[in-house]
Protein backbone atom coordinates (compact mmCIF):
# COMPACT_ATOMS: atom_id res chain seq x y z
CA UNK A 1 0.00 0.00 0.00
CA UNK A 2 1.25 3.55 -1.09
CA UNK A 3 1.09 6.57 1.45
CA UNK A 4 1.22 9.63 0.70
CA UNK A 5 1.85 12.95 3.11
CA UNK A 6 -1.53 15.02 3.55
CA UNK A 7 0.37 17.97 1.94
CA UNK A 8 1.24 15.95 -1.22
CA UNK A 9 -2.48 14.68 -1.39
CA UNK A 10 -3.26 18.62 -1.12
CA UNK A 11 -1.33 19.76 -3.72
CA UNK A 12 -2.34 17.27 -6.26
CA UNK A 13 -5.91 17.74 -5.72
CA UNK A 14 -6.01 21.53 -4.27
CA UNK A 15 -5.13 24.54 -6.31
CA UNK A 16 -4.42 28.42 -5.61
CA UNK A 17 -5.55 30.06 -2.53
CA UNK A 18 -7.24 26.54 -0.98
CA UNK A 19 -4.16 24.78 -1.18
CA UNK A 20 -2.38 27.02 0.71
CA UNK A 21 -5.30 27.20 3.35
CA UNK A 22 -5.10 23.93 3.63
CA UNK A 23 -1.70 23.32 4.36
CA UNK A 24 -1.82 26.07 6.77
CA UNK A 25 -4.11 24.41 8.69
CA UNK A 26 -1.54 21.16 8.65
CA UNK A 27 1.15 23.18 9.63
CA UNK A 28 -0.58 24.64 12.33
CA UNK A 29 -2.01 21.64 13.83
CA UNK A 30 1.52 20.02 13.72
CA UNK A 31 3.04 22.53 15.16
CA UNK A 32 0.74 23.22 18.09
CA UNK A 33 2.07 23.65 21.53
CA UNK A 34 0.51 21.30 24.08
CA UNK A 35 -1.04 22.59 27.30
CA UNK A 36 1.15 24.42 30.00
CA UNK A 37 1.84 21.63 32.22
CA UNK A 38 4.22 21.52 35.66
CA UNK A 39 7.73 19.86 34.30
CA UNK A 40 6.91 17.88 38.29
CA UNK A 41 4.73 18.22 40.97
CA UNK A 42 3.85 16.69 44.48
CA UNK A 43 0.66 16.27 45.87
CA UNK A 44 -0.16 15.48 49.20
CA UNK A 45 -2.93 15.17 51.23
CA UNK A 46 -2.52 17.06 54.09
CA UNK A 47 -3.23 16.02 57.63
CA UNK A 48 -2.86 17.48 61.01
CA UNK A 49 -1.09 16.95 63.85
CA UNK A 50 -3.30 15.58 66.55
CA UNK A 51 -3.31 17.21 69.89
CA UNK A 52 -5.40 16.31 72.84
CA UNK A 53 -8.24 17.94 73.76
CA UNK A 54 -8.52 19.32 69.55
CA UNK A 55 -10.77 18.68 67.11
CA UNK A 56 -9.64 19.06 63.57
CA UNK A 57 -12.64 20.08 60.77
CA UNK A 58 -11.55 20.12 57.26
CA UNK A 59 -14.67 20.53 55.75
CA UNK A 60 -15.70 23.90 54.16
CA UNK A 61 -13.96 26.30 51.75
CA UNK A 62 -11.48 28.57 53.69
CA UNK A 63 -10.18 29.11 50.10
CA UNK A 64 -6.52 29.57 49.77
CA UNK A 65 -5.99 33.38 48.56
CA UNK A 66 -3.69 33.03 46.29
CA UNK A 67 -0.59 30.88 44.87
CA UNK A 68 2.94 31.02 46.70
CA UNK A 69 5.55 31.53 43.42
CA UNK A 70 8.85 31.71 43.86
CA UNK A 71 10.62 31.52 40.22
CA UNK A 72 9.70 28.24 38.60
CA UNK A 73 7.76 27.08 41.79
CA UNK A 74 4.43 26.78 42.86
CA UNK A 75 3.12 25.94 46.71
CA UNK A 76 -0.45 25.56 46.89
CA UNK A 77 -3.07 23.68 49.95
CA UNK A 78 -6.55 23.57 50.04
CA UNK A 79 -9.47 21.01 49.36
CA UNK A 80 -10.58 20.15 46.23
CA UNK A 81 -13.08 22.95 45.77
CA UNK A 82 -10.79 25.76 47.20
CA UNK A 83 -7.75 24.36 44.32
CA UNK A 84 -10.54 24.52 41.77
CA UNK A 85 -11.69 27.73 42.49
CA UNK A 86 -8.14 29.25 43.22
CA UNK A 87 -7.08 27.67 39.75
CA UNK A 88 -9.92 29.14 37.65
CA UNK A 89 -10.27 32.22 39.23
CA UNK A 90 -13.78 32.16 40.52
CA UNK A 91 -15.34 32.40 43.82
CA UNK A 92 -17.62 29.66 45.77
CA UNK A 93 -20.64 30.77 44.28
CA UNK A 94 -19.65 30.45 40.55
CA UNK A 95 -18.56 26.58 41.19
CA UNK A 96 -20.79 23.70 41.43
CA UNK A 97 -19.59 20.65 42.71
CA UNK A 98 -21.46 17.49 41.09
CA UNK A 99 -22.88 13.95 42.51
CA UNK A 100 -20.88 12.13 44.96
CA UNK A 101 -18.30 15.26 45.58
CA UNK A 102 -19.27 17.29 48.19
CA UNK A 103 -18.20 14.73 50.99
CA UNK A 104 -14.13 14.46 50.12
CA UNK A 105 -13.92 17.12 47.78
CA UNK A 106 -14.43 19.98 50.73
CA UNK A 107 -13.09 17.40 53.21
CA UNK A 108 -10.08 16.41 52.28
CA UNK A 109 -7.30 18.96 52.56
CA UNK A 110 -4.07 18.56 49.65
CA UNK A 111 -0.28 20.24 49.43
CA UNK A 112 0.67 20.95 46.02
CA UNK A 113 4.25 21.53 45.17
CA UNK A 114 5.80 22.11 41.57
CA UNK A 115 8.02 23.26 39.08
CA UNK A 116 7.25 24.55 35.87
CA UNK A 117 9.85 23.99 32.89
CA UNK A 118 12.51 26.35 32.19
CA UNK A 119 13.89 29.23 34.11
CA UNK A 120 11.65 31.95 33.49
CA UNK A 121 9.55 33.50 36.36
CA UNK A 122 6.02 32.14 36.69
CA UNK A 123 3.07 34.24 36.23
CA UNK A 124 -0.36 33.84 38.24
CA UNK A 125 -1.92 33.35 34.87
CA UNK A 126 0.58 30.82 34.02
CA UNK A 127 0.37 28.78 37.64
CA UNK A 128 -3.33 28.64 37.02
CA UNK A 129 -3.03 27.44 33.26
CA UNK A 130 -0.57 24.86 35.04
CA UNK A 131 -2.56 24.09 37.86
CA UNK A 132 -5.53 23.46 35.83
CA UNK A 133 -3.93 20.58 33.48
CA UNK A 134 -2.67 19.20 37.07
CA UNK A 135 -5.91 18.69 38.25
CA UNK A 136 -7.38 17.33 35.37
CA UNK A 137 -4.13 14.44 35.29
CA UNK A 138 -4.09 13.88 39.06
CA UNK A 139 -7.31 14.27 40.33
CA UNK A 140 -9.08 13.46 37.13
CA UNK A 141 -10.72 16.47 37.18
CA UNK A 142 -13.71 17.28 34.43
CA UNK A 143 -15.44 20.18 34.33
CA UNK A 144 -18.32 22.13 32.12
CA UNK A 145 -20.31 25.14 32.27
CA UNK A 146 -23.62 26.06 32.44
CA UNK A 147 -25.74 29.02 32.82
CA UNK A 148 -27.80 29.86 35.76
CA UNK A 149 -29.83 32.67 36.53
CA UNK A 150 -28.75 33.55 40.17
CA UNK A 151 -29.08 36.66 42.86
CA UNK A 152 -26.14 39.02 42.19
CA UNK A 153 -24.95 42.61 42.56
CA UNK A 154 -24.59 44.65 39.94
CA UNK A 155 -21.74 47.35 40.51
CA UNK A 156 -23.45 50.44 38.62
CA UNK A 157 -21.87 53.88 38.57
CA UNK A 158 -23.95 55.82 41.07
CA UNK A 159 -25.90 59.19 40.98
CA UNK A 160 -23.56 62.36 40.60
CA UNK A 161 -21.24 59.80 38.38
CA UNK A 162 -17.81 58.23 39.36
CA UNK A 163 -15.18 59.23 41.81
CA UNK A 164 -12.11 57.79 40.40
CA UNK A 165 -9.21 59.72 39.02
CA UNK A 166 -7.46 57.94 35.75
CA UNK A 167 -4.11 56.37 36.94
CA UNK A 168 -0.73 58.31 36.47
CA UNK A 169 1.09 54.51 36.35
CA UNK A 170 -0.37 53.71 33.20
CA UNK A 171 2.53 51.71 32.10
CA UNK A 172 3.24 49.53 35.50
CA UNK A 173 0.98 46.88 37.29
CA UNK A 174 -1.92 47.51 39.16
CA UNK A 175 -0.75 47.75 42.96
CA UNK A 176 -1.97 48.16 46.18
CA UNK A 177 -0.09 50.11 49.70
CA UNK A 178 -1.27 49.89 52.85
CA UNK A 179 -2.58 52.82 54.72
CA UNK A 180 -2.60 51.82 58.18
CA UNK A 181 -5.25 48.55 57.80
CA UNK A 182 -6.06 46.28 60.93
CA UNK A 183 -7.83 43.37 61.37
CA UNK A 184 -11.50 44.39 60.61
CA UNK A 185 -10.85 47.89 59.00
CA UNK A 186 -9.10 48.35 55.67
CA UNK A 187 -7.48 51.51 53.99
CA UNK A 188 -5.58 50.68 51.23
CA UNK A 189 -4.36 52.64 48.31
CA UNK A 190 -4.81 51.37 44.65
CA UNK A 191 -2.84 52.31 41.82
CA UNK A 192 -3.69 51.90 38.08
CA UNK A 193 -6.93 49.51 38.94
CA UNK A 194 -9.57 48.32 36.70
CA UNK A 195 -12.99 48.09 37.92
CA UNK A 196 -12.56 44.26 36.91
CA UNK A 197 -9.47 44.47 39.52
CA UNK A 198 -11.58 46.11 41.76
CA UNK A 199 -14.39 43.96 41.74
CA UNK A 200 -11.97 40.88 41.99
CA UNK A 201 -10.00 42.55 45.17
CA UNK A 202 -13.41 42.65 47.20
CA UNK A 203 -15.51 39.89 45.39
CA UNK A 204 -15.16 37.66 48.90
CA UNK A 205 -16.35 40.73 51.28
CA UNK A 206 -20.17 39.90 49.53
CA UNK A 207 -22.27 36.65 49.47
CA UNK A 208 -23.33 36.78 46.13
CA UNK A 209 -21.32 37.35 42.90
CA UNK A 210 -20.31 40.69 42.13
CA UNK A 211 -20.60 42.07 38.54
CA UNK A 212 -19.56 45.19 36.76
CA UNK A 213 -21.98 47.11 35.03
CA UNK A 214 -20.01 50.32 35.47
CA UNK A 215 -18.75 50.50 31.71
CA UNK A 216 -15.81 52.25 32.90
CA UNK A 217 -12.54 51.58 31.28
CA UNK A 218 -9.09 52.32 32.00
CA UNK A 219 -6.83 52.07 35.32
CA UNK A 220 -7.63 54.03 38.21
CA UNK A 221 -6.04 55.27 41.55
CA UNK A 222 -7.76 55.89 44.72
CA UNK A 223 -8.55 55.03 47.94
CA UNK A 224 -10.61 52.47 49.81
CA UNK A 225 -11.32 53.09 53.91
CA UNK A 226 -14.36 50.37 54.95
CA UNK A 227 -14.75 47.74 57.97
CA UNK A 228 -14.18 44.23 56.50
CA UNK A 229 -16.99 41.95 56.94
CA UNK A 230 -16.52 39.05 58.99
CA UNK A 231 -15.92 35.88 57.37
CA UNK A 232 -18.47 33.46 56.28
CA UNK A 233 -18.85 30.59 59.28
CA UNK A 234 -16.59 32.78 61.97
CA UNK A 235 -17.50 32.06 65.55
CA UNK A 236 -19.31 34.41 67.94
CA UNK A 237 -16.24 33.65 69.81
CA UNK A 238 -13.77 34.67 66.96
CA UNK A 239 -15.84 37.38 66.17
CA UNK A 240 -15.51 38.82 69.80
CA UNK A 241 -11.48 38.98 69.33
CA UNK A 242 -10.92 40.23 66.67
CA UNK A 243 -13.53 43.56 67.97
CA UNK A 244 -11.40 43.67 70.95
CA UNK A 245 -8.62 44.30 69.26
CA UNK A 246 -10.13 46.55 66.77
CA UNK A 247 -12.19 49.12 67.92
CA UNK A 248 -11.86 51.48 64.88
CA UNK A 249 -14.18 50.26 62.79
CA UNK A 250 -15.10 51.83 59.09
CA UNK A 251 -18.28 52.26 57.53
CA UNK A 252 -19.60 49.36 55.13
CA UNK A 253 -17.85 48.41 51.90
CA UNK A 254 -21.18 48.66 49.61
CA UNK A 255 -20.81 52.48 51.69
CA UNK A 256 -17.35 52.68 50.94
CA UNK A 257 -17.91 52.20 46.88
CA UNK A 258 -20.97 54.75 46.90
CA UNK A 259 -19.47 57.32 49.24
CA UNK A 260 -15.93 57.13 48.38
CA UNK A 261 -15.38 55.96 44.44
CA UNK A 262 -19.20 56.97 43.18
CA UNK A 263 -20.01 53.93 42.38
CA UNK A 264 -22.87 51.83 43.50
CA UNK A 265 -23.95 48.05 44.53
CA UNK A 266 -27.08 47.41 43.54
CA UNK A 267 -29.34 43.93 43.74
CA UNK A 268 -30.36 42.25 41.31
CA UNK A 269 -30.60 38.40 39.10
CA UNK A 270 -28.53 37.95 36.26
CA UNK A 271 -27.52 35.07 34.13
CA UNK A 272 -24.40 33.89 34.96
CA UNK A 273 -21.69 31.15 34.07
CA UNK A 274 -21.17 28.63 36.11
CA UNK A 275 -17.98 25.83 36.72
CA UNK A 276 -19.46 22.51 37.20
CA UNK A 277 -17.07 19.88 38.82
CA UNK A 278 -18.57 16.86 36.73
CA UNK A 279 -16.21 14.11 37.67
CA UNK A 280 -13.30 14.07 40.26
CA UNK A 281 -11.20 11.45 41.92
CA UNK A 282 -8.60 11.33 45.04
CA UNK A 283 -5.01 11.91 43.46
CA UNK A 284 -3.29 9.86 41.85
CA UNK A 285 0.20 9.17 43.80
CA UNK A 286 3.22 10.99 43.02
Amino acid sequence: MQCHSMNAVAKRTLKGPVLAAAIAAVAAAQTAAPPAAFEVASVKRYIPPLRPGILYVARGDPGPSNFEISGTRVSVNGNLLALVRLSYALDASHVSLGRGLAEWATGEIYTIDARAPGDTILTVAQAREMMQALLAERFQLKVSRSNQVMPVYNLVVAPGGPKLTPTAFADGEPVTRDEGSTRMHLRRRFLNFSISDLVEWTRRSFDRPLLDKTGLTGGFDFSMDYEMPPTPGASAEALAAMSATDIDTGVPIAASFREQLGLKVVRAREQVEILVMEHAEKPSGN
